[in-house]
């Protein structure tokens, strides 16, 4: 066997038992014999993500990226590193190349979308999620992302329409009610969002907030601001 096989097998060890750390540092070694492998590189990038190292991520494969910027897959794994170091804006850059060469990566059209709404944008948010909705497996995905954006921007009605959709699928999601809840106290029809609060209740007890929700309709408080983050 040769000595790159070997730290290969050890790698894959490694990674498989958690020992992320270790894992990094045998792929280190490996790319000082073979410093141009993509494949191990991105790898790399994969194992600093993992192991919380964000910015060590970016840096790896953007070194990728750079050499190779049509490896597809590493491009994907820059977005989501972008993503989770807030950068928003770069994540947008990368997943708006990726789905541009590959229009049927379906997932990378959920983190356009959810780039896009963290930073405002909920109209082009929401039109990533569409496309989720039609190239994803997970239609109710895209629906319920969708219903999320609608409501942040408060188009209430929309995100019902969604909402609705994914219940007729399956009526025992309590977040699809919950949503349907702060959808209706946006139109201000409280006897619906009290249904759906309650509804909420009834599949999941400990959902805290659909309580105080539903106490705030009954104690006339004022209204919350709609601030949910997409899932």
């Amino acid at each position: 066997m040769s000595e790159i096989n070997k730290l290969q097998k050890e790698i894959l060890h490694y990674e498989m038992h958690g020992k992320i750390n270790i894992a990094i540092e045998k792929l280190n070694e490996l790319l000082t014999q073979e410093p141009e492998n993509h494949e191990f590189r991105v790898k790399l990038g994969e194992l600093y993500y993992i192991s919380g190292k964000i910015d060590e991520s970016i840096k790896e494969l953007e070194q990728v990226v750079t050499a190779k910027p049509e490896f597809t897959f590493a491009m994907y794994s820059l977005g989501v590193s972008y993503f989770r170091a807030t950068e928003f804006t770069k994540a947008i850059d990368i997943f708006s190349r990726v789905v541009e060469i590959e229009p049927e990566l379906f997932m990378a059209h959920y983190w356009l979308g959810l780039s896009y709404y963290h930073t405002g944008a909920i109209d082009k948010s929401v039109e990533a999620y569409k496309l989720l909705r039609e190239k994803g497996p997970d239609k109710e995905l895209g629906l319920y992302n969708m219903s999320v954006a609608y409501n942040a921007s408060g188009n209430y009605e929309k995100a019902i329409e969604c909402l609705k959709e994914i219940e007729a699928v399956n009526p025992n999601l309590s977040s699809v009610h919950y949503h349907l809840g702060r959808a209706y106290m946006g139109l201000n029809e409280n006897e619906k969002a009290v249904r759906e609060f309650k509804k909420v209740i009834a599949l999941n007890p400990s959902h805290h907030d659909a309580e105080r929700r539903l106490k705030e309709i009954t104690d006339n408080d004022q209204q919350f601001s709609y601030e949910v983050p997409i899932l």
